[in-house]
């Protein structure tokens, strides 16, 4: 039986005849993600995008040498450096719109022979857990420093609040956005990892009609956010996981 079908490309990068216009562009959206957003969200962005997705893409890379993969290790991608692991064009979209990626992972199925259904399984789910972890730490510390320092005082403590608080909402978003069972998120990997070998090389011959599907998800979404599905399906989780973990409701 042959292992289930996964995707290794990655968005092309720009030819160096369109890298000006394409950074003038990126400059451009910079400058409005400055003007829209309010300060405290521009900054806890920056640091949340610089942890998350830093930790998430070391997680799967981390996760994949364990089990014997050295691909990612030898490309310098076991580490939490963000230099590592940031793509341009993501970082800036997820800047300004919250929503992005990072530089994927490469990941060789052959390396964990005989296992190659369960490896993938795990180096797929450590990086929405890696986010997970993360959040529940900076969630937990908050709610302690919270306790002494209460939320509301107004001033620059209350602004500390907000970008902290804008962290672990990112850790929380990636966690769950993640986990939606589409390509090339980690949760169609997951799902393709836990069905039976049979079931799930069929399923991995769809990918590319899941990766339409989550394209236009994300499109109805944008043009119109009332009809966002993404919004709809994790909203909910995403409350429910900030509320128990900071004990503070999320406005």
């Amino acid at each position: 039986m042959k292992p289930p079908r996964w995707s290794t490309q990655t968005l092309p990068f720009p030819v160096p005849t369109q890298r000006r216009s394409v950074f003038i562009a990126l400059g451009l959206l910079l400058l409005v993600a400055l003007v829209l957003l309010p300060l405290s969200t521009l900054i806890g962005r920056l640091i949340a995008l610089a942890l998350a997705f830093s930790i998430h893409e070391w997680a799967h890379a981390y996760a994949a040498l364990r089990l014997g993969d050295r691909t990612a290790y030898n490309q310098g991608r076991v580490t939490l450096d963000p230099r590592a692991h940031l793509d341009v064009i993501g970082f800036v979209l997820a800047l300004l719109a919250g929503f992005g990626w990072a530089k994927p992972v490469p990941v060789n199925p052959r390396a964990f022979y005989p296992n190659e259904q369960r490896g993938l399984l795990i180096v797929a789910f450590a990086g929405p857990l890696s986010n997970l972890v993360l959040a529940a730490v900076l969630g937990v510390l908050l709610r302690v420093v919270e306790g002494l320092v209460p939320y509301g005082e107004g001033g620059a403590l209350d602004f500390f609040y907000q970008v902290w608080a804008t962290v672990i909402i990112f850790n929380l978003a990636l966690f769950c956005f993640n986990l939606v069972p589409l390509a090339p998120l980690d949760g169609w990997k997951v799902l393709l990892g836990v069905l039976p070998s049979q079931d799930s090389y069929r399923l991995a011959a769809y990918e590319e009609q899941s990766m339409r599907l989550l394209l236009l998800v994300l499109l109805i979404g944008a043009i119109s956010p009332g009809l966002s599905l993404v919004g709809l399906l994790l909203n909910p989780p995403i409350r429910f996981l900030f509320e128990l973990i900071t004990g503070l409701n999320l406005a």
